[in-house]
């Protein structure tokens, strides 16, 4: 055990002593491994230095929760909070109506509007990543029949703000907000009927539509203003690390870390949402599908940033097994 400056903890060590943020409504406890969620966190506390262990171990999905040493004391000030969502959501609804006309256009010219979507980005959607009532408000349910553009929107809220947690510059959150907006852009190829079934595709349905992330890259690639970051991000989204994932079965390192992010992002998104063939399941439910069921599949750093988040402002419960210095 050694005391080392922020600079020279790196993930994978060991917290040697319990770390509390400035306004003492979240604690990282003796035993937490370091990752790189916890280190932007740290440089946003303006943690000088601390306590670890210095012995590097492999950062393990399936010990996910043992990683994760997250004290929530809730939100204050409900009612205000609560008038705050309620505003988010009406701008959100704002936004995704032009959104939709912007899918719709896309459908019947087979060309994406970028000058339309790249203003979106700039002038409602970046701006809005510095206020946490946009990213809550994405959990109020909403009815099936939009989702393909409510689903746009959200994971685009989600991978800004995954891409502002992990301590991303402004152009690499800018990429992920654009990327997530359109990542799905390429199932206006697809026939309402089949995005509208009731029930879960069949085989051949199931074939037609996972061409929409080639589809998606063929749309943008068409267009000068999207840049190569964003085309694969987009692309590669459907990719897993483990090389289950299409269209490419890419597998760990090859895969682009914007296109982890926009995967965690997509994936959370489509399991609290209500769709014509399942009703939206609860955060933590989302949490432990992805924790316990996509193992090896997922970027860990990604996931455990989305965790750590969602346990802060209280919609998830993390079980504390490193904190017994607290």
């Amino acid at each position: 055990m050694s005391y080392l400056s922020l600079s020279e903890i790196k993930s994978g060590m060991t917290l040697e002593q319990v770390l509390v943020s400035p306004d003492g409504k979240m604690v990282f406890g003796q035993g937490t491994i370091v990752n790189d969620c916890l280190l932007a966190r740290l440089n946003d506390w303006k943690v000088e230095g601390a306590e670890v262990a210095e012995e590097a171990i492999e950062f393990d999905f399936a010990e996910i929760e043992k990683i994760i040493s997250v004290v929530t004391l809730g939100m204050t000030d409900k009612p205000e909070m609560k008038k705050m969502v309620q505003h988010a959501a009406e701008l959100h609804m704002k936004i995704e109506t032009e959104l939709k006309r912007i899918f719709m256009l896309t459908r019947y010219h087979g060309a994406v509007p970028m000058d339309t979507l790249i203003h979106l980005v700039d002038k409602k959607i970046y701006p809005r990543l510095s206020q946490l009532d946009s990213f809550e408000q994405l959990h109020t349910q909403a009815a099936a029949s939009d989702y393909l553009y409510r689903h746009a929107l959200d994971v685009a809220f989600i991978a800004g703000y995954l891409g502002r947690w992990l301590g991303y510059g402004d152009g690499d959150i800018w990429n992920l907000t654009l990327a997530g907006l359109v990542h799905d852009i390429g199932k206006t190829k697809i026939n309402f009927e089949m995005l509208s079934k009731s029930g879960r595709l069949n085989a051949d349905e199931f074939k037609i539509a996972k061409n929409h992330t080639v589809w998606s890259y063929q749309l943008l690639a068409q267009t000068e203003f999207v840049s190569t970051v964003v085309l694969k991000a987009v692309l590669e989204h459907h990719e897993k690390l483990d090389g289950s994932g299409y269209p490419y079965r890419l597998q760990g390192n090859e895969i682009t870390m914007l296109a982890r992010i926009i995967a965690v992002a997509d994936i959370y998104d489509a399991l609290i949402s209500n769709r014509y063939y399942h009703k939206g399941i609860s955060p933590q439910e989302a949490i432990e599908i992805m924790v316990f069921q996509m193992a090896n599949q997922l970027d860990t750093h990604v996931l455990a940033c989305l965790i750590e988040n969602l346990a802060q402002i209280g919609m998830i419960k993390i079980p504390v097994l490193y904190n017994s210095a607290i």
